[in-house]
């Protein structure tokens, strides 16, 4: 029975130790799936996250460049259906610059979405120096207009700042 009563233990033991093996073999799969998971969305996120900024800084460009024919139209006094094509482009624009600004919000993270809503901000106001007709002193527009100009550069060079702060924290480094 000594015999009997050992072999019982030893195939308990056995058998106890193959589930316990198959059981940690499952956690280190799951932990393992959990990690690749993880690693997926990050690399999802930081896709979105360059697309959307880089959308967001092309769109300023877009409506600087829009409102440059809208500032060559003051000096070469186009019909009045080329100014209002070329104030139509400057709002499509700018309707373009909202939509990628909130993309931005949707990706994040809320210090990047901020400091673009800032440039979002300080573009719409270089915009307005056009549009005010209370502004139409020449000298008095060119002062308005450097210095919204000014503003929205420091915005967009603030922006990028948080954008690369963000970068390298996907890339392992620390954010400043």
């Amino acid at each position: 029975m000594d015999a009997g009563w050992a072999a019982v233990i030893a195939g308990a033991s056995g058998a106890g130790g193959a589930a316990l093996a198959a059981w940690a073999t499952g956690r280190a799969m799951v932990r393992q799936v959990h990690v690749q998971a993880e690693q997926g969305f990050d690399q999802w996120l930081r896709e979105r996250r360059q697309e959307a900024y880089a959308a967001l800084l092309s769109a300023g460009d877009a409506v600087y460049d829009a409102l440059n024919t809208v500032i060559g139209h003051t000096v070469t006094q186009p019909q009045p259906e080329e100014q209002r094509a070329a104030w139509r482009a400057v709002n499509a624009a700018l309707r373009e610059v909202d939509r990628t600004d909130r993309t931005v919000w949707v990706v994040g993270p809320p210090r990047v979405a901020r400091a673009g809503l800032a440039m979002r901000h300080t573009l719409s106001a270089l915009v307005d120096v056009w549009r005010d007709p209370a502004n139409s002193a020449a000298d008095q527009r060119a002062i308005s207009h450097a210095a919204a100009k000014d503003r929205w550069g420091e915005a967009a060079a603030h922006f990028l700042e948080q954008v690369e702060q963000v970068v390298q924290t996907f890339e392992g480094g620390q954010p400043g």
